[in-house]
């Protein structure tokens, strides 16, 4: 019985776990496992991007293939071997009749004996040969593996896309925690200059600050020692007889007089001091946010130049697009849809649509100028009201004012006059902020606004007025951080 057993081990050795026969040119994978040459072939046939082992599945980069033959030597002595059956079914004996199973009943999809045919069961029903139906089977089978290999092929394409996928995904994931690093970095040594700046700023400050008491109690002290001299004068005097008392009274009362100017002085010198402790913590608060925010603006610098087609014939462009200044004189330009024939005015190339953009201007110690963002389709023909609702979102310098050309106009308190100004556009937010670059301090900000399809930079440096205004608007190239 045992020797039985291990001829049976030995037959299923020498078959192909493909076409389940004894192997015919047996050959080995790179994984191991041994087929037929042609069981093999046929499997692979149409694979490009890795082949998997049939049996495994383990992939292989190349179609390396090693002959067998020993394996082959093996399989020959097989074939001459009798192996002995342990069971009817081992035997392809029907277990229900012990015959051979030589039909197929392809209504039941099962092979059958010459009995079985016989039965009621199977009477009636399609009976083929049992070689027959192998040999069509083994076709449908050969014919169903083409579409199999080809989900397989598309699988291990998808998969290899996938691995692409997750690699990608690393270099960006790794790339962005190294951009954020960077980032906080900057952040980090940004925020020890403010903090280092603000407190030399304080240190300044209350020196000043410190003066000025020093100065008003070395001032008071004075006063001290020339009130308690005219005191003691005038009780000396109380104490005097009347002739006595009387004599000089006009002296006396003088000095009383100028006693109380130099009183009324030291009223005026405390009402200098107009904020609370509560106010300036508050001020102080906002000019480090607003600093902060300006700072943080500034990571979003776009280029910015302008554009030719839009400029008045009052005003002159410089070569590079980056200045514009107001002429004394018109000059002839050729005719252009979209330039400004009486606003003057010149718009950035830029069409703004989308993101957020700043970037910054020198307005030096020109009296007029006009900077924001526009509609892309406003009118070119006449001048409207510079105003959000037509279209115009812009801060403007006329006659010593600064204001915000909202509806009505805001009027802007300045605590120091701009040289430097920096716009920062958010579009999805609907926001325009200006700000004052010198202090760093914001002048305002368009909040909530609806804006249109198209945005462009604004620019107007004014009129040249008889020279009092004949200085450039100059756009400057702007850094991240610095």
């Amino acid at each position: 019985m045992a020797a039985s057993n291990q001829l049976r081990s030995l037959k299923e050795e020498a078959t192909c776990s493909v076409c389940l026969e004894y192997f015919t040119d047996p050959v080995s994978v790179e994984c191991g496992h041994t087929f037929c040459l042609s069981c093999v072939t046929r499997y692979w046939e149409g694979l490009q991007n890795g082949f998997p082992c049939p049996q495994c599945r383990k992939m292989s980069q190349n179609k390396t293939l090693r002959p067998n033959r020993q394996l082959a030597n093996v399989v020959e002595i097989v074939k001459q071997l009798q192996v002995p059956s342990a069971t009817p079914q081992e035997a392809n004996l029907c277990r229900e009749h012990e015959e051979k199973l030589k039909l197929f009943c392809e209504d039941d999809q099962e092979p059958i004996c010459v009995v079985c045919s016989m039965s009621r069961d199977h009477k009636a029903h399609t009976v083929l040969p049992i070689q027959e139906a192998a040999q069509e089977y083994k076709e449908k089978f050969w014919s169903c593996l083409n579409p199999l290999k080809t989900k397989l092929n598309n699988v291990l394409e998808l998969h290899r896309k996938e691995e692409t996928k997750a690699k990608h995904l690393e270099v960006k994931f790794k790339s962005q925690r190294e951009q954020i690093n960077n980032e906080f970095e900057k952040l980090q040594v940004f925020l020890e200059k403010e903090k280092s700046r603000y407190l030399s700023s304080l240190e300044e400050e209350k020196k000043k600050r410190l003066q000025i008491i020093k100065e008003a109690v070395t001032k008071l002290e004075e006063q001290q020692s020339v009130l308690r001299r005219v005191i003691t004068k005038m009780e000396l005097k109380c104490q005097q007889q009347d002739v006595e008392l009387l004599t000089d009274v006009k002296t006396t009362l003088r000095r009383y007089e100028n006693m109380k100017d130099q009183h009324a002085a030291y009223d005026t010198f405390k009402g200098e001091e107009e904020k609370t402790d509560k106010e300036e913590e508050v001020d102080l608060q906002m000019k480090i946010i607003e600093s902060l925010e300006w700072r943080w603006a500034r990571r979003f610098a776009a280029e910015v130049t302008l554009d030719p087609d839009t400029v008045n014939q009052w005003l002159t462009l410089s070569e590079d697009g980056k200045r514009v200044r107001p002429r004394d004189r018109a000059q002839d330009l050729p005719e252009m849809p979209n330039r400004f024939k009486t606003l003057v005015a010149v718009l950035g190339k830029e069409k703004l649509s989308e993101g957020k953009h700043y970037w910054e201007v020198e307005v030096g110690c020109k009296t007029g100028w006009s900077l924001g963002v526009c509609d892309e389709s406003v009118s070119r023909e006449n001048v409207p009201p510079l105003s959000p609702e037509l279209g115009f979102w812009t801060v403007w310098l006329r006659h010593g004012k600064c204001e915000a050309r909202t509806s009505p106009p805001t009027l802007l308190t300045l605590c120091v006059a701009p040289r430097t100004v920096g716009l920062f556009l958010d579009y999805e937010a609907g926001r325009l902020s200006v700000y004052n670059v010198d202090d760093r301090s914001l002048l305002f900000t368009f909040s909530g606004a609806s804006f249109p399809q198209t945005l462009r930079p604004y620019f107007s440096p004014g009129l040249n007025d008889r020279g009092k205004n004949a200085g450039a608007l100059h756009i400057l190239p702007v850094k991240g951080w610095d």
